[in-house]
C-alpha cells in the first residue's frame, strides 16, 4: 500500500484519511511516510522531538564560540579600549554568522513512537508547517483507534 493509492478523505468508504500530501498519509489504520508502512494500532508512546543540528550550522556555533573564546582573554590581556572594541566586534561578528547559520540550517522536526517493542523514527522533515499538520494528524489517528478499541 503506497500513498499513491490512498485516497482523499470521503472517496473511501474503508477507511478515514487524516492527512495525504507529499508522500506522507496518515488514516485511522496506517501511516505511509514515503514508502514505509506503519501500523497505527502497534504505535504507542508518541513523541515529538528535534533532530541534531546539520553540520554547517554546527561548524559555525563552534567557531563562534571560539572566536568569543580568544577575544575575551585577549581583550582582558592588553585592557586598551581598543581591545574592547575589537573584541566587541569580533563577538557581534560570530554571534550574527551563529545565528544566521541556526536559521538556514535548522535541527530537523522528528516524530517517535514504539512500533512494536521499538523507538523507531517514523517522520522527519525541515519544514515546521508540514511537521505540526503530519504530527497532528498522527495524534488524532491514534487517539480515534484507542477510542475504538475501549467501545
Amino acid at each position: 500500500m503506497s500513498v499513491d493509492h490512498l485516497s482523499r478523505p470521503g472517496r473511501s468508504p474503508g477507511f478515514t484519511a487524516y492527512y495525504h500530501q507529499r508522500g506522507v498519509a496518515v488514516t485511522d489504520k496506517w501511516l505511509v511516510v514515503h514508502g514505509s508502512r506503519f501500523m497505527i494500532a502497534e504505535l504507542h508512546h508518541l513523541e515529538r522531538a528535534r533532530g541534531p543540528l546539520p553540520s554547517p550550522a554546527r561548524s559555525s556555533l563552534y567557531l563562534g564560540l571560539a572566536v568569543m573564546g580568544v577575544a575575551a582573554p585577549v581583550a582582558l590581556v592588553f585592557s586598551t579600549p581598543l581591545a574592547w572594541v575589537i573584541a566587541a566586534l569580533a563577538a557581534a561578528a560570530a554571534l550574527g554568522v551563529m545565528m544566521f547559520s541556526c536559521r538556514r540550517w535548522p535541527a530537523s522536526y522528528q516524530m517517535w513512537a514504539d512500533y512494536g517493542s521499538r523507538p523507531t523514527l517514523l517522520f522527519e522533515t525541515g519544514d515546521g508547517q508540514e511537521f505540526g499538520q503530519v504530527s497532528r494528524a498522527l495524534i488524532r489517528a491514534v487517539e480515534h483507534r484507542r477510542r475504538g478499541q475501549l467501545i
